[in-house]
């Protein structure tokens, strides 16, 4: 059965991942992380993260009793829908990001603070194998999503269509705000726009994507 995530969050998925204090995650990482060392240690550190996304998953259902792998994360929003798929969830409450990278970049760790505020979430890992040692790192997110809602609109030199401001509004109204740009515009788009591709100089055959709330009306979604 899904769990519906939040105050009326429209968000879904089938494990009701807890909040989990520094010291719980702690606890449950320190029985974790030998899982991981042993799996490096069994298949080296060329395959792929299927690969040790499922001996992790084994391993662990052995020793601890409850593994869960590609868990689904459906976000909806209007006629915009997405799931996302969790690596690994440990005893229903660790979340773990399995990777096969050179080395762990700032946007894996925006990934995961993306999937703990959809979740209203705390605490996550990321756990590479590519490398000679297994590389880790914590990651730690104290927003609520009471707190990503509480926010001001200030419109005073906007002046593209209201059907856009209006929805972008309702949008973070639901999902709150700090989550991916990219998120928010599949949102928006499909709500209120589309993406063409338009030749950029007449005499030049150079095109560009543009995500469009008119035929004359281009939008980018940013944060500062």
């Amino acid at each position: 059965s899904l769990v519906r995530l939040g105050n009326a969050m429209p968000v879904e998925c089938p494990i009701p991942i807890p909040r989990l204090t520094s010291k719980q995650f702690g606890d449950l990482d320190f029985r974790v992380m030998p899982v991981a060392f042993e799996v490096h240690n069994d298949l080296g550190c060329n395959w792929n993260e299927i690969a040790y996304q499922s001996e992790m998953s084994v391993k662990i259902f052995d020793r601890f009793g409850r593994s869960d792998r590609e868990v689904p994360l459906t976000v909806t929003f209007g006629n915009f829908q997405k799931t996302y798929r969790l690596d690994l969830v440990v005893e229903s409450a660790g979340r773990y990001e399995l990777k096969t990278v050179a080395a762990i970049k700032e946007s894996h760790i925006g990934q995961v603070l993306n999937y703990l505020r959809l979740l209203d979430a705390t605490r996550a890992k990321i756990v590479n194998f590519r490398l000679r040692r297994v590389e880790s790192k914590f990651v730690n997110c104290s927003d609520t999503l009471a707190q990503r809602r509480a926010f001001e609109v200030d419109s005073g030199d906007y002046r593209g269509p209201a059907i856009l401001l209006d929805v972008t509004i309702s949008m973070l109204r639901d999902l709150g705000t700090k989550l991916a740009n990219s998120l928010y515009t599949e949102c928006l788009l499909s709500n209120v726009g589309h993406t063409q591709r338009r030749q950029i100089w007449r005499d030049r055959n150079v095109y560009q994507d543009f995500d469009l709330v008119a035929q004359d009306e281009a939008f980018v979604v940013t944060s500062l």
